[in-house]
């Protein structure tokens, strides 16, 4: 009798030791790995520019932009030049994309873009298309330089008609 007390005690033992082992502690133990916390997503008004239906005048628009980050803020303020919910007002830049905008400490800000061949502007609309991304660029103070790359590529014009600087800087 002893004896099979004995085994049986063991045997409930081992099963509460298993069953407790499979377990996780709901209060974080020093070491335990935690959950990265994002950071919260600010917002910023900001004004994207637009050209009018005649593709003749820019037109500035108050936006709200929402980043995560400062190094963010660059490249949601120049999506938001792709495209309007102004029916009057006709987004140049709404068949590009926005690659990336990287601003270095020295406030000298790069911004890569893919411009398809259907997506070429005539002289005036380029024009008006770079202006557009300058201008919206140039509204941060950090930023003193905008130098503008084609699919990672520095190149002499954006779409044919207008030269461009490397880099621009601010007025």
């Amino acid at each position: 009798m002893k004896k099979t007390i004995l085994v049986l005690s063991t045997l409930l033992l081992t099963v509460a030791i298993a069953a407790g082992c499979g377990q996780k502690s709901a209060d974080p133990q020093p070491g335990d790995q935690t959950e990265v916390v994002q950071p919260a997503e600010q917002t910023l008004k900001i004004q994207s520019f637009y050209t009018d239906d005649q593709i003749l005048n820019l037109v500035p628009k108050d936006t709200e932009i929402r980043f995560s980050d400062a190094k963010a803020k660059y490249l949601a303020a120049l999506k938001t030049l792709q495209q309007t919910e102004d029916e009057k007002l006709i987004a140049l830049w709404d068949e590009s994309e926005f690659l990336s905008a990287t601003l270095k400490d020295d406030g000298a800000l790069t911004v890569d873009v893919k411009i398809p061949e259907d997506a070429h502007l005539g002289a005036s609309g380029e024009d008006l298309a770079l202006q557009a991304l300058l201008k919206t660029s140039f509204q941060f103070d950090e930023v003193k330089t905008v130098d503008i790359l084609v699919d990672g590529k520095s190149v002499d014009s954006l779409m044919g008609h207008v030269e461009l600087e490397h880099p621009f800087s601010r007025n």
